[in-house]
């Protein structure tokens, strides 16, 4: 039988009468008239034809109250249980380079003071561009989070005329692990044995139709940042080669391929100390407590000289915040850890000096100052 509207009288909606198969918008009268005298009509302009009684109108409140405040309530509980599920962390650049070794040590410490596992997913690409992407493009349940770094940060906004996320707008920055100074490394393609020799090879291969090369982990990258301005300051001409990841352009430079590369003390190491590279100046305010022998760039004569690369960890904006302050809370104890903090400076990393809640106004910061480093060296993805 057709969907029939009568006018309730027990304080439910008249709509209570529509059967499922009835049409909304024209509910007709059978044929051969209206035996039961009832009349029809359209569900769309069904109201509600009587006051609801004091007890129902309590009982629908409460339903209403209850629906709106169950989403709060069920953030405050996933809050609290966090982690529930394993904690992934994208890091924006290939595997076994600085960052991935730092990355890795922290989180493995982080994992125990959280309460449950943490792993790392790769995805290099475009200067970490790529993998920053998907991090801002994740769902903000502190589920997915980034290892950001000041190449992804904060030189990519100068390079990139279209960059896919905003650095600031599009995160909610959690704390910085610490800062990397660079390393001026020079392989078997330079005769010179120290930086003033190898300043003068340079410039005598400027003048020729073949000029020194120079690597770096991809286009973008405070690596290839040092270069460019490394070129700026001492006027050479000198061609950039970008490999996917610090480790193959160091390859490349134990190879001759290319003649020299700043590298992050943590990947250069091993190389240094093991008779392969030479390492001429590091980049740091300071000398490095585990090169201590090779002089800064400002010692070498170019006192703004003062550059590297820095790691942190972020979350997609919207991130509740106590699972933001539960995270920043997990990697402060973490590098305060003496075996972490202790693995940390033998890769030459210096920690940080402010609380986690700093990190937002040092990546702003930080997009200022590599954004005029881009302007004035001229810098192009290649």
């Amino acid at each position: 039988m057709p969907c029939v509207r009568r006018a309730s009288t027990t304080g439910s909606p008249a709509m209570a009468g529509c059967s499922p198969d009835s049409s909304p918008h024209d509910v007709g009268a059978p044929a051969g008239g209206d035996p039961e005298g009832t009349t029809r009509r359209p569900c769309k302009t069904i109201m509600w034809e009587t006051r609801m009684n004091p007890m129902n109108r309590r009982r629908a409140m409460q339903a209403l109250a209850g629906a709106v405040l169950l989403p709060a309530f069920a953030r405050t509980a996933s809050a609290k249980a966090y982690p529930d599920q394993p904690v992934k962390v994208i890091n924006p650049f290939p595997p076994g380079g600085s960052s991935d070794v730092i990355v890795r040590a922290v989180t493995a410490k982080m994992s125990e003071f959280l309460g449950g596992s943490m792993y790392i997913q790769n995805l290099p690409g475009a200067g970490g561009t790529i993998g920053s992407d998907r991090a801002a493009k994740s769902p903000p349940d502190g589920y997915t989070l980034l290892l950001s770094n000041n190449a992804s940060q904060a030189i990519a906004p100068s390079l990139y005329a279209r960059l896919p996320y905003d650095p600031i707008k599009d995160f909610d920055h959690i704390g910085l692990i610490g800062t990397l100074p660079n390393v001026l490394l020079v392989g078997p393609a330079v005769k010179a044995t120290n930086f003033q020799e190898f300043l003068a090879e340079a410039h005598q291969r400027s003048a020729t139709p073949n000029p020194m090369a120079y690597g770096s982990g991809g286009n973008g990258s405070s690596l290839h940042l040092c270069g460019e301005y490394f070129r700026h300051l001492t006027g050479i001409n000198a061609l950039h080669i970008p490999f996917k990841g610090n480790a193959p352009a160091l390859v490349a430079l134990l190879g001759g391929e290319t003649a020299f590369q700043f590298d992050n003390i943590t990947t250069a190491i091993p190389q240094i100390r093991a008779g392969k590279v030479r390492a001429l100046g590091v980049t740091g305010a300071r000398r490095s407590s585990v090169l201590p022998d090779v002089p800064t760039m400002a010692e070498l004569g170019y006192k703004d000289f003062v550059l590297g690369s820095w790691n942190g960890l972020s979350a997609p904006a919207g991130t509740p915040a106590d699972i933001v302050d539960a995270v920043a809370k997990a990697l402060t104890r973490a590098l305060a850890d003496p075996p972490v903090a202790a693995q940390l400076t033998q890769y030459g990393m210096q920690l940080p000096d402010f609380p986690p809640s700093g990190y937002r106004a040092f990546v702003e910061s930080e997009i200022k100052r590599w954004g005029s480093l881009v302007r004035m060296t001229g810098a192009k993805l290649d």
